[in-house]
């Protein structure tokens, strides 16, 4: 169930609440609706690992205790996928719940939250706090308001449905193909700021794209950033040779990160 942000407020970063208590997530929820974040409230670990997946939330809000679902879990589960797992999440215990310290996954919990008493003040300061620095940078300036164009190329169906959301919302006028013959079509009739592209393609591979655009003068200036879940020193080597800018192991880097990376190439 979706919880909207409130009238003359704009949409800021998308937070997930996933609490059992209803009456306790609603007042967590509508705190943080009155400070200008969009908020999404769920109470079970099938509608939570979702809502992970559908809305990219900027940071998570989990109860260590849920009436129907393992808490840990739905850490391990998001935990497994590189591109979820930097999402950050409060771990909450309430009325002095013990928290499992043995089942939560390594790095997997930003901060932990220990409340003596359901107090939805207290927690949503430590959201504020904690997000504060990522909302003021996050606030567009004159000079941030013009779309980059994006030519990313990507087959995996998991990883497009996370990042192409990651891409849109974080600006960019985002062209996504899945192999080469359609990212070189989409050259000849619009020139991009920047090329993402992963190294195992069906048909063309990412290094032979990268080849091709590098032997041609129209496309050889085009930033390049190299996305992909192999590293090996000598693909490194290939890729910087054909003039990659940036090279990204995605199990190891954020959403962020990558967005952060790439505005770097457009600018």
């Amino acid at each position: 169930m979706a919880v909207g942000t409130t009238n003359n407020v704009s949409k800021r970063d998308k937070i997930l609440i996933i609490e059992g208590h209803v009456v306790f997530g609603q007042q967590v929820a509508e705190l943080l609706n009155n400070e200008g974040f969009e908020t999404i409230l769920v109470k079970n670990g099938v509608e939570a690992m979702k809502m992970i997946y559908d809305k990219l939330p900027r940071l998570i809000i989990l109860n260590s205790i849920l009436p129907d679902t393992d808490s840990y879990e739905i850490l391990e589960k998001k935990n497994a996928e590189p591109l979820l797992k930097k999402i950050p999440v409060f771990l909450v215990s309430t009325q002095g719940m013990p928290i499992n310290m043995r089942r939560i996954p390594q790095g997997s919990v930003s901060e932990f939250v220990l409340l003596f008493k359901a107090d939805a003040t207290e927690l949503v300061d430590k959201v504020k706090n904690y997000l504060a620095g990522a909302i003021i940078a996050a606030r567009p300036t004159a000079d941030s308001r013009e779309k980059k164009k994006l030519l990313w190329i990507e087959d995996d169906k998991l990883i497009t449905n996370i990042l192409s959301k990651k891409f849109m919302s974080s600006g960019f006028d985002l062209t996504h193909v899945i192999n080469g013959e359609e990212a070189l079509k989409s050259l000849e009739t619009s020139i991009p700021n920047a090329i993402v592209l992963d190294l195992l393609l069906p048909g063309m591979g990412g290094l032979d794209i990268m080849q091709k655009i590098d032997m041609n003068p129209k496309y050889k200036k085009i930033p390049v950033m190299i996305l992909s879940n192999l590293d090996k020193q000598s693909d490194r080597d290939k890729a910087k040779m054909l003039g990659a800018k940036k090279f990204l192991v995605k199990a190891g880097t954020s959403l962020d990160q990558i967005v952060e990376e790439i505005k770097e190439m457009c600018s």
